[in-house]
């Protein structure tokens, strides 16, 4: 089982038609049951959850052999801090994949996430991909966009 965050956004959703046009048996994990609709028709496993949410996340990635994780951009309206809605996020995300120990895991970073500080929103990518690296046994794809974010 694949399990994909943050499904309905564009690449995400790119990602989950991929590997359900594959035959590949996917979760997908969205805030809105409504929205995860058209996945289900062609077969996907829908799992409601926020993605702060670590507790439903790992019940999301119990039984996943990869995850696709990333970071979803700060459209939440209550969320004026977005470095520390990155954190929120990252907090939730990295318990959930070391307790379900998951074995692979592709994130979704961004050209300058090599970069410690100013990179001003990429900072929280170059976060999660530290975080992800320091799990134990875990094999870590960084896809890392060149023409990413507000663009």
């Amino acid at each position: 089982m694949h399990v994909i965050t943050g499904a309905t956004g564009r690449t995400a959703c790119a990602v989950a038609n991929y590997l359900l046009d594959k035959g590949k048996p996917i979760r997908v994990i969205g805030r809105n049951p409504e929205r995860l609709q058209p996945f289900v028709r062609k077969g996907a496993e829908p799992f409601v959850s926020e993605p702060g949410d670590a507790t439903r996340l790992m019940k999301a990635f119990t039984g996943a052999k990869a995850v696709y994780v990333m970071l979803q951009p700060n459209y939440i309206v209550t969320s004026t801090d977005f470095r520390a809605y990155q954190t929120r996020i990252i907090n939730a995300l990295i318990p959930a994949l070391a307790q379900t120990k998951v074995k692979n895991v592709v994130s979704l970073s961004s050209w300058g996430a090599d970069k410690e500080k100013g990179t001003v929103p990429v900072a929280g990518l170059h976060l999660l991909e530290q975080r992800l690296n320091q799990i134990e046994r875990v094999n870590v794809l960084h896809l890392r966009a060149g023409y990413f974010m507000e663009n």
